[in-house]
């Protein structure tokens, strides 16, 4: 792709994802309400939701399907979860609420969080409650608390076996589990108190892809997949946690060690560099990050610089996107085999060309059938 096409693709980005945005900032604010008492009455949905950018990544479906949504006589409220009093409300104070979507904030103890939600279930006494964990680890830490005040237990991504959520780990997770063993970390082992119970009440939500930040790439056609100048994509920061840092280390130092082709590695650079790289690049590394999915794996798709990613087949996302061999290409959680996997699609343009155009099409059809759409209304009584 000419340097050109690729600041122009950047460009249209950028002015896509602020206008959506702003439009997503102002249709919160005209339905969001700062106290319990001043839910609207005619109002049958309540989210509850705290401000951080993954946290939002999961109510901007609200937003993107709306007109689909009111067409049904689904009619939105949205309450920070700062203005849940601390106790519960002394009233009832709507019957109306059908459904109310409970957002925790980052780290918030699970006993905090079932509290907030009994509160919510005195001021709304006929609302079913839908706790949305949106948190990138793949773990049900407040599950044991919440369990007996929620009717679903929704996530963006979970193990297709549940017994997972209960084995016993090294750190918290299963990544943290892999990683601290693999570069003996001295980690507390954890035995997490997930109840059978909740696995009926498990549900796949949307991803990174249905955002502002992506929606329109995966809108839009697919960006040329010819005349691509950077090999691979493999911006990578190295921080955090010990065992997070140790992994990262690891990629980053597996990407040290090729020789021969054009990668774009090195330090940070703007949003709209960013795309712009990714826009010209043939292959895009992605490492985990403190969950599996990462925004980057959503960017590769979108732009089709072919993703190759460690394995994800122990995960169920929604849409199914992560298909070896197929939508992305997997390679071992310890890396071996990367040179000769990269190796292998730089050389094999065919192939490459065909693994984006699936990834793309595959969201692309996911989105203009609006199945999240679906799902929120199946969510919805």
């Amino acid at each position: 792709m000419k340097p050109l096409a690729s600041k122009a693709f950047a460009t249209r980005w950028q002015v896509n994802f602020v206008r959506r945005k702003l439009m997503q900032r102002a249709a919160a604010r005209l339905r969001t309400v700062d106290r319990l008492e001043a839910v609207p009455s005619e109002a049958n949905v309540l989210l509850v939701t705290i401000q951080h950018e993954l946290a939002e990544t999961m109510v901007y479906p609200f937003h993107f399907y709306r007109t689909q949504l009111n067409k049904a006589g689904v009619k939105v409220a949205e309450l920070p979860l700062a203005a849940v009093p601390g106790s519960p409300a002394p009233a009832v104070v709507s019957r109306n609420i059908k459904r109310i979507f409970f957002q925790p904030t980052l780290n918030m103890p699970g006993a905090e969080a079932a509290g907030a939600i009994q509160t919510l279930q005195a001021a709304f006494p006929l609302a079913k409650i839908a706790f949305m964990d949106w948190f990138a680890p793949l773990h049900l830490h407040p599950a044991a608390d919440v369990d007996p005040f929620i009717d679903v237990y929704i996530k963006k991504q979970v193990f297709k076996q549940f017994k997972e959520f209960q084995r016993p780990v090294v750190g918290d997770t299963n990544l943290s589990d892999y990683y601290a063993k693999g570069h003996q970390l001295d980690y507390p082992v954890l035995a997490p108190c997930v109840p059978s119970s909740i696995e009926s009440k498990l549900r796949l939500w949307s991803n990174f892809g249905l955002s502002p930040q992506m929606v329109d790439l995966f809108s839009s056609p697919l960006s040329s997949l010819e005349g691509r100048n950077i090999d691979l994509h493999a911006r990578l920061a190295v921080n955090g946690e010990p065992w997070y840092k140790a992994m990262r280390q690891e990629a980053k130092d597996a990407v040290a060690q090729l020789d021969g082709i054009t990668i774009a590695q090195h330090g940070r650079v703007r949003r709209d560099q960013f795309f712009a790289e990714l826009a010209d690049s043939k292959l895009c590394f992605s490492p985990f990050g403190y969950g599996e999915i990462c925004w980057r794996d959503y960017e590769a798709f979108a732009t089709g610089s072919l993703l190759i990613k460690p394995s994800m087949e122990h995960l169920s996302v929604e849409p199914d996107i992560f298909v070896p061999n197929e939508t992305y290409v997997s390679v071992p959680w310890d890396l071996s085999g990367l040179a000769d996997c990269i190796g292998e699609y730089l050389g094999n343009e065919g192939a490459r060309k065909r693994i984006c155009s699936n990834a793309h099409r595959g969201y692309r059809e996911w989105l203009q059938k609006a199945s999240a759409a679906n799902d929120i209304l199946a969510l919805v009584p």
